[in-house]
C-alpha cells in the first residue's frame, strides 16, 4: 500500500492590523507587500527542500519568479498569506526536522533582514536604550504563525485543519504600555519617552529621526512604533534591493512616491489640464516653487496615469485643491498668508482655464471572490488555476505599461487570489468593478468551473470618500460593505456602493450585479441632464419617510406599507411631469424618462436561489447617481461610448 502524501496547511498573520493601519497609499501598498513576499519566502523555502507547493498557483506567479530567483521586479503583493504544500519529498536542513519550522524559520529570516536594515540606516543613530528594547521586543513577537501537517486521505476535505489550529491560538500579545503609536495603537512608540515629563525628549527623538528622511516619509509629530516604522521606511531605504531582492517596480514604477488620496481623486481634472497650453501649465507649477519652501512635490511622477512628466503634474495632491492650499502649513510657505493668497490665484485661473474644479473624491475598490474557502477542497484544481488567472488579469489592467494600459486610471494596492484592493477616481470606480468581475468570469469559465456545477461569484465593494477623511475609517468601511451588507445583507454575487463624507456615511445602496440596475446607476450617472438637480433630493425628501419608515436601516421582517413598485412608479411619473417643461408629456413618455430611476430604485437581492427585486425603494440609488455626476467629471474628458457586453 502506497503511504499517503504529507500535507502542510502554513498561514502568517496578521493580516488586517499589519495592512490596514495606515495613514498613506504608500502604508497600505507596504503593509501588503511584505505581507506577501514573507509568504513566498516560506514557500520558496519549502520548495527548495523538496516540497510542492499545491495552492496557489506559483509557478506563473511574478513576485514567486522573483522570489526564486528567476527575474522581473513585481511591485504588486500577489501572494496569500496562507498556503498548501505537499511535503512528502522534504529534505530537511540541519536543525529543523519540521516543514512549519522551515518555513516559520524562512519568514523570520527574512524580516530579521529587513527591519535590520531599517534601523541601521534610520533609527541607529538616534535611538538609545530604551528604543533598542522597545524595537528587539517589537520586531520579535509581532508575527504569528500557524501550521497544521497530516496525511492527504483522498476524497477528504482537509482545507479546515487550520481553522481547527487556529483555536488553539497562543499567540496573544498583550497591548503594551506607555506612548502608544499614531498608526498601532496596541504598540508602543519606540522613543520610550512619556508625553507627560517628557515631552521635550520625545519631541528631540523624533524631530532627530524625520531629519534623516523628508516631512513626507515620517513626520515629527507621528510617533511610530517599530512595525509601522519598518512599513513607512522600508521603501526608502538606499540600498532598497539588497534586502528585497529587487527593486520593486523597477524604473517602470517609483514605489517612494506613491499617489495620494488628493491626487487620486484630481485625476479626471489633471487629464483635462493636460490638454491646456504648456505656459498655463506652468504658470502655476512656477508658482508651487515660488511660494512653497518644504516638499510641494509630493506626487513625483508615478507614470501610473500616463500624465505628462512636468512640474505641475509633480505637486503634491493638497496643491491641487483650494481646500489643500488652506490647510498647507504657513510655516512651510516663503512668505506666509502672502504665498498662500498667491496660490490660491494661481489655482483659480487654471480652474478657470479648464472649466472645472477637481473633485475631492476619490474611490476605493475592494473585491472578494464568495465562499471560495469553501469550494477549495471539492474543487481544488478550478478554483486553485481560476484564481491564478483572474489574478494575472487584475495586474494586467491596471499596469500602464500592461495589454489594458490602466483605463480605470487606478492605483493596485493588492491582487492575491480573490482579493482585490484599489484606489480609482470616482469616474472610473463602477466600470473598473464591472470589468474586474467579467475577468472573474472569464478566468473561471477558462480554468473549467463549468463542469463543477458550482457558481462562482464574486463581491464588492466601492467608497467614494472625501481625501480628508482618515484613511483607515475609509478602509474600515470598505471591509464592512463587502463583508456585511454586500454579502451577509445582500446575499452575495453583489455590488454595494457608499458615499463617505466627514460626517458620516451620506448615501448607500446595494444590489446584486447584473446589466440593470448596476449598469443603469453609472448611465444616469454619466448623464443625468433629463432630471434637475432638485429632482432627486426631492424624491427622498417628501416620499422616504412613507416608504421606509421612521428608521430606514432597520431590516423588516414584513413588508413595508408601500412595496407597490406601480404605487412607486406613479410617484415618479408625477414628480417627473412637474419639472419645467415636463408638464405636457404623456403618462408612458413621463414613464419612459424615470424608468432607470425605478430601476436603480428596486436592486437586487438575495434570499436563496435566483436575485429578487427589493420591495423597498432605494431612494439613496438616484443620490448616489447624482453625487457621480457631479464629482465625476465626465464633461471634462468624454469617452466614446461603445458596446460593452461586460
Amino acid at each position: 500500500m502506497t503511504a499517503p502524501d504529507k500535507i502542510l496547511h502554513f498561514t502568517l498573520g496578521p493580516v488586517q492590523g499589519f495592512i490596514a493601519d495606515a495613514r498613506r497609499t504608500r502604508d497600505l501598498w507596504a503593509g501588503s507587500f511584505l505581507l506577501s513576499w514573507l509568504s513566498g519566502h516560506a514557500m520558496a523555502a519549502l520548495e527548495k527542500a523538496g516540497g510542492k507547493i499545491i495552492f496557489p498557483e506559483v509557478e506563473g506567479d511574478d513576485l514567486f519568479k522573483a522570489i526564486t530567483g528567476k527575474g522581473g521586479e513585481p511591485y504588486i503583493g500577489s501572494l496569500p498569506n496562507r498556503f498548501k504544500a505537499d511535503i512528502s519529498g522534504v529534505i530537511f536542513p540541519a536543525g529543523t526536522n519540521n516543514a512549519g519550522e522551515l518555513c516559520k524559520k524562512a519568514i523570520e529570516g527574512k524580516w530579521e533582514e529587513l527591519e535590520k536594515a531599517v534601523y541601521d540606516q534610520f533609527i541607529a543613530g538616534v535611538a538609545n536604550g530604551t528604543t533598542k528594547e522597545i524595537w528587539a521586543r517589537q520586531v520579535k513577537d509581532f508575527w504569528e504563525m500557524n501550521w497544521v501537517i497530516g496525511d492527504e486521505i483522498k476524497g477528504e476535505d482537509n482545507g479546515n485543519w487550520l481553522d481547527q489550529r487556529k483555536n488553539w491560538r497562543t499567540h496573544l500579545q498583550a497591548d503594551e504600555g506607555g506612548d502608544l503609536c499614531r498608526l498601532m495603537g496596541r504598540y508602543q512608540e519606540i522613543s520610550g519617552f512619556p508625553r507627560i515629563g517628557g515631552k521635550d525628549g520625545q519631541k528631540k527623538f523624533w524631530t532627530a529621526l524625520a531629519g534623516k528622511t523628508s516631512v513626507l516619509n515620517l513626520r515629527p509629530d507621528e510617533r511610530l512604533c517599530a512595525i509601522a516604522l519598518i512599513k513607512r521606511l522600508f521603501p526608502v531605504l538606499d540600498e532598497v534591493e539588497n534586502v528585497i531582492g529587487w527593486k520593486p517596480g523597477g524604473d517602470k514604477l517609483n514605489i517612494i512616491n506613491w499617489p495620494s488620496v488628493s491626487y487620486i481623486a484630481a485625476v479626471p481634472w489633471l487629464k483635462a489640464v493636460e490638454k491646456l497650453p504648456g505656459k498655463q501649465q506652468s504658470e502655476y507649477w512656477k508658482s508651487a516653487e515660488d511660494n512653497v519652501s518644504v516638499d510641494f512635490m509630493g506626487e513625483a511622477h508615478t507614470k501610473l496615469f500616463h500624465l505628462p512628466k512636468n512640474g505641475l503634474f509633480k505637486l503634491d495632491g493638497h496643491l491641487l485643491h483650494k481646500d489643500g492650499v488652506q490647510a498647507w502649513n504657513a510655516d512651510d510657505l516663503e512668505k506666509g498668508e502672502e504665498s498662500r493668497k498667491k496660490l490660491l490665484i494661481g489655482l483659480e485661473t487654471i480652474e478657470e482655464k479648464v472649466g472645472a474644479y477637481p473633485s475631492e473624491f476619490y474611490a476605493i475598490l475592494i473585491m472578494d471572490g464568495d465562499r471560495i474557502g469553501a469550494k477549495i477542497g471539492a474543487h481544488e484544481s478550478v478554483v486553485k488555476n481560476g484564481l491564478a488567472k483572474f489574478t494575472k488579469a487584475v495586474k494586467d489592467y491596471f499596469d500602464p505599461n500592461g495589454p489594458d494600459k490602466n483605463p480605470a486610471n487606478g492605483v493596485l494596492i493588492y491582487a492575491g487570489g480573490d482579493d482585490v484592493l484599489a484606489f480609482v477616481p470616482v469616474d472610473t470606480a463602477i466600470e473598473a468593478a464591472r470589468i474586474l468581475r467579467v475577468k472573474y468570469d472569464e478566468a473561471f469559465a477558462a480554468a473549467g468551473a463549468g463542469n463543477t456545477g458550482e457558481d462562482f461569484t464574486m463581491s464588492a465593494a466601492i467608497i467614494f470618500a472625501q481625501y480628508k477623511i482618515p484613511l483607515r475609517a475609509v478602509l474600515k468601511k470598505a471591509h464592512h460593505y463587502i463583508d456585511n451588507i454586500a454579502k451577509e445583507k445582500n446575499g452575495r454575487d453583489s455590488l454595494a456602493i457608499a458615499v463617505m463624507k466627514p460626517g458620516g456615511i451620506a448615501y448607500d445602496w446595494v444590489s446584486c450585479w447584473t446589466r440593470n440596475p448596476v449598469w443603469t446607476i453609472e448611465d444616469i450617472a454619466k448623464d443625468p441632464s433629463q432630471y434637475s438637480s432638485s429632482f432627486f433630493y426631492n424624491i427622498r425628501e417628501r416620499y422616504a419617510p412613507l416608504f421606509e419608515g421612521d428608521d430606514p436601516q432597520a431590516d423588516r421582517d414584513v413588508e413595508p406599507a408601500f412595496a407597490d413598485a406601480g404605487l412607486m412608479e406613479a410617484v415618479l411619473v408625477a414628480e417627473y411631469k412637474k419639472q419645467p417643461g415636463n408638464s405636457k408629456l404623456s403618462f408612458e413618455q413621463a414613464k419612459a424618462a424615470i424608468l432607470p430611476l425605478l430601476t436603480i430604485g428596486l436592486p437586487l437581492h438575495r434570499k436563496t436561489g435566483k436575485p429578487e427585486k427589493s420591495k423597498d425603494y432605494n431612494f439613496d440609488g438616484a443620490l448616489v447617481a447624482r453625487f457621480m455626476s457631479i464629482e465625476g467629471r465626465w464633461h471634462l474628458n468624454k469617452k466614446n461610448k461603445g458596446d460593452d457586453d461586460g
